[in-house]
C-alpha cells in the first residue's frame, strides 16, 4: 500500500517537472509546448545580444571603482612581511659596484663584462658558472651567442631542494632600454650580504643574463631540461642547479635614486604571479618609505573621487593593453610557466620636489625583506589568486567579480548563435503540414539541426586553410623577400599586408569563387557565433584582457552582420574591414601612439605608428617561433577565418524574409 503511494507521488511529480519546467530549448525544439524562454529567445535574441553587449561595457567601467573592487591583503600567512629588523648594511659596497661597472662596460663594448662579474661572486665564497646559448634566427641565415652567469648561495641550514632566484638583465651602453647597472650592483651587494647570514634555509641564485629574454629563456630551459617554441633556441647545459625554484625576482633599476618602484607582472600569453607576491614587494616598499607604482601610474590617495577612479581606470586599462599582446613586461614573466612566482622591480625617477629619491641603502633593505620573507615559506605560492586584474598597486578585482562582466560582454555570441539556431529549426517545422501529390498528410521527424547546414561546410574548411596559410606565410615570405634583398622586417610585413588586400577581394574575385552559398548567411553567423563563443570562453579563462579586446570589436559585427545593399552594405563592409585582425592589429598601434606621444602632429604619429606596426609584427611572428607566444597562431588559425565567414556574409545574397516563407508555405498546403 505505502509502496504503490510512494509511486504514484513520483510520477506525479516527474510529469509535474516535465510539464514545467523542461525546456524545449534544450531538449526537444519541435515541442509545442515550448517555453518562454525558448520563444524569447528565438524572437528577441538580437535586442538581448545588444543590451547584455552594453551592460558589459558599462560593468567593465564599473570595475575600477572601490565599491565594486577590494583593497590587496595576504593570504599566505608565512610569509611574515617586516616582521624581521632589517639589517642590510652593504650600501656602499653597492656604489662601488655601480662604479666599478660603469667602468668595465667600457672595456666590453656590446657586451657584459662577464670576468669581472665572475671575479666578484668568487670573491665572495660563491659558486660561479656560466651557460653559453645560440640562437639560429628563424626567418633569416642569422645567428646569435650569448652567455649567462649565475652564482649560487648553498643553505647552510637545508639541503639543495628549494632555491630562491635573484636576476637581473645586463644592457650594453648601447641599448635601446634603460642601463641596469644599478640593478646589477643592487645584487652583487645583496649577494655579498647574504653571504654572511645563516638563517638562509633555501638556495638563491644570482643570475646575471645578457640579450633580455633569450638569455633568461635559455637559462630557464637548460635549469629545466626543456625546451620551448621551434627549438631555435639551443641553450647550453648548466654545470649545475640548486634545489627547485620557488619564486623569483628581477631587478632593473637604471639609477642608484629612484623616487618610485614599479612593479611588472604581465608573463608569457597572460599569466600572472601570484597575488601574495605583489603584495609581498609593494608592503615592503611602503615601509621603507619608497613611493610604489602600477603600469607607471603612481596610487590615488582618495579612489572613490572621480580623479582616483580616473586614474585607478587608466592602470586598469594599461595592465590590460599589457596584458593582452602576452608579452612578458619584463624577465620574470618567461617564469611562470615554468611554475615559478616572479616579479621585475623597475626603477623610476619622477622629477618632483614632493618625492625624495631612494638609495642603494633603501633598495637593498627591499630585496633583503622579499628574501627573507620568501626563505620562510613551508610550500609553494597556493593561498592567493592567480587570476586578477589590478587597478592600482592596492586594489585588485579578483577573477569571480570580473567574470561576470566578460559573461555579459560575450553573453551576445551565445544569444545570437541559439536564437539563430531556433529560428532556422521554427522556420523548417513550420512545413510540418505540408502534403504531397496524393493529398496525404506529410509526418517528418522532429528537426534539431538546421537545414542545408552541410551546404557551409566547404566555405567553413576554406576559410580555415587560408587561416593556416597565414600562419605559415612568415618563414616563406622570408625566404623570397633574402631573394629580392628584402629584410624580414620587410617582406613579412608586406606579404601579410597583400595577403589582407586579397581576402578584402575575394567578394569580386570570380575564380575560385568563394563565397556564403544562397539562403545560408544566416546559418553561417550562428556558425560563427559558436565558434567566436567557444573562442573567447576559453582565451577568457587564461588571459582576460585578451578575450575583452577580441569581444569588444568583434561582437557588433557577428550580432550585425547580415547580407544588405546599398549605403548599409557599404558601412557594414567598412566596419568589417577595420575588424580584421590585421588592420585592427594597425588601429591599437595608432591608438598607442598618440597615447605615448600626445604631443605630436599627427603626421607624425602615423609614421610612428606603420614603424611600431612593423615592428609588433614582426615580434608576433618571432615571438612564437623563440618562446611559444600564442597570440599570432591565435589571430591566423581561429580569428581570421571567422572574420572571413563575416566578411562574405555582407557581399552574399539577401535571404526572404519570414513573411515570404510563410506565404509560400500556405500555398503548398
Amino acid at each position: 500500500m505505502l509502496d504503490s503511494l510512494l509511486q504514484e507521488i513520483s510520477d506525479r511529480l516527474k510529469r509535474y517537472i516535465r510539464s514545467h519546467f523542461t525546456m524545449g530549448i534544450l531538449t526537444d525544439p519541435n515541442s509545442k509546448g515550448r517555453t518562454k524562454l525558448a520563444v524569447l529567445l528565438t524572437k528577441y535574441y538580437k535586442p538581448l545580444s545588444w543590451l547584455a553587449y552594453l551592460s558589459g561595457l558599462v560593468f567593465l567601467l564599473v570595475l575600477p571603482h572601490p565599491l565594486y573592487n577590494a583593497k590587496t591583503y595576504f593570504s599566505e600567512n608565512a610569509l611574515l612581511p617586516g616582521l624581521v629588523t632589517s639589517s642590510y648594511n652593504e650600501d656602499r659596497a653597492a656604489m662601488r659596484y655601480h662604479t666599478d661597472l660603469v667602468e668595465e662596460n667600457k672595456k666590453y663594448p656590446g657586451h657584459a663584462p662577464f670576468p669581472w662579474l665572475v671575479a666578484q661572486f668568487k670573491q665572495l665564497g660563491l659558486e660561479v658558472y656560466q651557460q653559453q646559448f645560440s640562437l639560429t634566427y628563424p626567418l633569416a641565415n642569422n645567428s646569435f651567442t650569448g652567455t649567462n652567469v649565475y652564482a649560487i648561495l648553498r643553505a647552510p641550514k637545508a639541503s639543495s631542494t628549494e632555491a630562491l632566484v635573484l636576476a637581473a638583465p645586463h644592457r650594453p651602453p648601447n641599448s635601446p632600454h634603460q642601463a641596469t647597472d644599478a640593478g646589477i650592483a643592487v645584487l652583487l651587494s645583496a649577494a655579498k650580504f647574504f653571504r654572511s647570514q645563516i638563517y638562509w634555509a633555501k638556495d638563491i641564485i644570482f643570475l646575471v643574463t645578457e640579450h633580455e629574454f633569450l638569455g633568461m629563456q635559455a637559462w630557464l630551459e637548460g635549469y629545466h631540461g626543456v625546451s620551448y617554441g621551434e627549438g631555435v633556441l639551443m641553450a647550453g647545459e648548466l654545470p649545475a642547479r640548486a634545489g627547485s625554484i620557488q619564486a623569483a625576482v628581477n631587478l632593473e633599476l637604471s639609477s642608484e635614486f629612484p623616487t618610485h618602484l614599479n612593479v611588472k607582472i604581465e608573463g608569457l600569453n597572460g599569466q600572472l604571479p601570484n597575488l601574495d607576491l605583489v603584495n609581498l614587494v609593494n608592503r615592503l616598499a611602503l615601509r621603507e618609505g619608497m613611493h610604489q607604482m602600477f603600469q607607471g601610474v603612481e596610487d590615488h590617495s582618495r579612489p572613490d573621487s572621480y580623479t582616483g577612479y580616473m586614474r585607478s581606470l587608466k592602470t586598469m586599462l594599461n595592465m590590460m593593453a599589457s596584458q593582452a599582446t602576452g608579452v612578458p613586461s619584463g624577465n620574470h614573466g618567461l617564469f611562470h610557466r615554468f611554475g615559478i612566482e616572479a616579479v621585475t622591480l623597475e626603477g623610476v625617477t619622477v622629477r618632483s620636489k614632493r618625492r625624495a629619491p631612494a638609495d642603494f641603502h633603501t633598495l637593498g633593505r627591499i630585496v633583503e625583506g622579499t628574501f627573507r620573507s620568501l626563505n620562510n615559506l613551508l610550500e609553494r605560492f597556493h593561498q592567493s589568486f592567480f587570476f586578477y586584474i589590478l587597478t592600482s598597486g592596492s586594489r585588485y578585482v579578483s577573477i569571480g567579480l570580473y567574470m561576470p562582466m566578460f559573461g555579459l560582454l560575450a553573453g551576445g555570441f551565445v544569444f545570437t548563435a541559439v536564437g539563430i539556431w531556433f529560428k532556422l529549426i521554427s522556420a523548417e517545422d513550420a512545413k510540418e503540414g505540408l502534403k504531397d501529390e496524393n493529398g496525404e498528410k506529410i509526418h517528418k521527424l522532429p528537426v534539431v539541426i538546421p537545414p542545408h547546414i552541410t551546404k557551409v561546410f566547404p566555405l567553413l574548411i576554406a576559410c580555415h586553410c587560408l587561416g593556416l596559410l597565414a600562419s605559415v606565410l612568415p618563414p616563406k615570405a622570408a625566404d623570397v623577400g633574402a631573394a629580392m634583398s628584402l629584410s624580414p622586417e620587410e617582406s613579412i610585413p608586406l606579404s601579410l599586408a597583400a595577403f589582407t588586400l586579397l581576402l578584402l577581394l575575394l567578394p569580386v574575385i570570380s575564380r575560385p569563387r568563394l563565397a556564403v552559398p544562397q539562403s545560408c548567411a544566416s546559418l553561417c553567423q550562428c556558425l560563427v557565433c559558436l565558434e567566436l563563443s567557444a573562442l573567447a570562453g576559453c582565451t577568457s579563462l587564461s588571459n582576460i584582457s585578451l578575450a575583452v579586446l577580441v569581444t569588444i570589436p568583434y561582437l557588433p559585427l557577428a550580432i550585425a552582420v547580415r547580407p544588405s545593399k546599398g549605403i548599409v552594405r557599404v558601412l557594414m563592409a567598412v566596419y568589417a574591414i577595420l575588424c580584421n585582425p590585421l588592420v585592427l592589429s594597425g588601429i591599437l598601434t595608432i591608438i598607442d601612439t598618440y597615447r605615448t606621444f600626445p604631443g605630436i602632429s599627427w603626421d607624425v604619429v602615423l609614421l610612428r605608428s606603420m614603424q611600431a606596426w612593423q615592428s609588433a609584427v614582426m615580434f608576433s611572428v618571432v615571438d612564437s617561433y623563440i618562446y611559444g607566444n600564442v597570440l599570432y597562431s591565435m589571430a591566423t588559425v581561429f580569428l581570421l577565418p571567422l572574420w572571413i565567414v563575416l566578411y562574405l556574409i555582407v557581399f552574399s545574397e539577401e535571404e526572404p524574409s519570414s513573411e515570404i516563407v510563410e506565404e509560400k508555405t500556405k500555398k503548398m498546403q
